[in-house]
């Protein structure tokens, strides 16, 4: 899930985690059972207590007796009074007179009579069975008997539950902070990865805000120097070309116009014809370098530039076919879609024989096929063929492909109107050409 895949949910979690192993491991420290007997939450008294509560009560007299039996008997053990020693429970034994719990007792109670009644604990990591005691019964110097007998799970599981609540409290309280708190430090990652993907799509993107922890500041400060230098660079290769491409254009001027005086015929149409395919190299040069620096398209009708491209490839003799389907809009210039969908064209045209061109719509984006019947491409070359000056045919003849940059400026064109370009052999035979341009809406 994209929610649980998110920086903020992943250190709160991890954050979560921990101080939910820090509250576990408090609870088993006190649950743990103790060298004494018992447990940490609602165990018997130790002998010393045990003794200490015996004086209080036969210390007490008839009138108050009961007062201080109910006080101690809210501390989180049992207290009460009884005629004789009681029943022993179930599932539990009267400790022997060797225990060293036994001792214990009978050190701190002096020379009264007593009895220790214990059960099992569930094995635990040590690996043994220890015992618990559960219930101490002291008869007092009055005759009656004296029951201290731990808190049962029943009578302990309202204390238990209010616990739970507060700590659940806790938890949410925490909770709220913590995705607060990370929120606020993990917004600027996520701004700086939007602002990465909109610096890929538009040179000319704002930079970002100088926002959150220190070095989260240096980091989007980092990556707006860079964005500024890369625009630069960018700006000077274009600067560069168009001053080279105006320049070798003077001289080409010049040699077409002295190619007019080559006595030889032959000659003179092969100058003539270098000196075509030298122009034509500047115009795809100029176009690859302008490709990713184009500015805010209009909405133009896909369908219908489709069908006019396709009539006048019709017009030329050419074997292209629209395939029927419906209309779509998309932000692209004109002009860019002409030249993306024809050096398409051109190429299923000049190795397959003919074209085929269909127009889709599948979640949002306009997809724009051009198949042809041709030989297909060695899935090693696919995405090898679609950088710049890159020809699977070795020559470099504009008869048998040109420069290498047709679908080097396709794909530019349409990654700078926010679209992909994919290539795919069909299973029949074949290139299979996909554009895919966002819908508008």
């Amino acid at each position: 899930m994209i929610i649980a895949d998110s920086l903020s949910t992943r250190i709160s979690g991890i954050l979560l985690a921990g101080a939910a192993a820090i509250l576990g491991v408090v609870a088993l420290a006190l649950a743990w059972p103790s060298p004494e007997g018992g447990v940490g939450f609602f165990r018997l008294p130790l002998p010393s207590e045990s003794a200490a509560i015996v004086a209080a009560v036969e210390a007490s007299d008839g009138e108050a007796r009961p007062a201080v039996i109910g006080g101690l008997d809210a501390l989180g053990v049992g207290v009460r009074l009884s005629a004789g020693f009681p029943r022993p429970l179930t599932g539990a034994r009267l400790v022997g007179l060797q225990d060293v719990r036994y001792r214990s007792y009978a050190a701190a109670l002096g020379d009264r009579t007593f009895q220790i009644e214990e059960r099992r604990l569930l094995r635990h990591a040590s690996g043994g069975r220890p015992r618990a005691v559960v219930r101490l019964s002291v008869r007092l110097a009055s005759g009656e008997v004296l029951v201290i007998q731990r808190r049962a799970p029943a009578a302990a599981r309202s204390r238990i539950v209010r616990g739970a609540l507060a700590l659940s409290l806790v938890a949410l309280v925490m909770l709220a902070m913590l995705a607060l708190a990370v929120r606020q430090t993990a917004r600027p990652v996520a701004d700086l990865a939007q602002g990465a993907r909109r610096f890929g799509d538009d040179l000319q993107t704002a930079d970002l805000p100088l926002r959150g922890p220190r070095e989260l500041r240096d980091l989007a400060e980092a990556f707006n120097t860079m964005q500024a230098r890369i625009r630069g660079l960018v700006d000077d290769r274009t600067r560069v070309l168009a001053a080279i491409a105006h320049d070798l254009r003077t001289y080409l001027t010049r040699l077409r116009l002295r190619a007019e005086f080559i006595a030889d015929p032959d000659q003179q149409a092969r100058a003539i014809r270098d000196l075509d395919e030298m122009s034509a190299l500047l115009d795809d040069t100029l176009l690859f370098a302008a490709g990713q620096d184009q500015p805010p398209a209009p909405l133009s009708d896909l369908r219908a530039e489709l069908e006019a491209l396709v009539a006048l490839r019709l017009e030329m003799g050419q074997a292209v076919r629209l395939t029927d389907g419906g209309a779509a809009f998309a932000r692209v210039s004109p002009l860019a879609l002409r030249r993306m969908v024809g050096n398409l064209l051109d190429n299923a045209i000049r190795y397959g024989g003919g074209a085929e061109v269909s127009l889709e719509q599948t979640q949002g984006q306009a997809l724009i096929i051009v198949a042809d019947r041709g030989p297909g491409v060695a899935p090693d070359s696919l995405a090898r063929i679609m950088e710049p000056f890159t020809r699977l045919e070795a020559s470099r003849s504009r008869d048998t492909g040109g420069a290498g940059l047709g679908l080097a400026i396709v794909r530019g064109l349409v990654e700078a109107s926010g679209g992909r370009l994919a290539l795919d052999n069909r299973p029949g035979g074949g290139l299979r050409a996909e554009l895919s341009l966002p819908i508008a809406r």
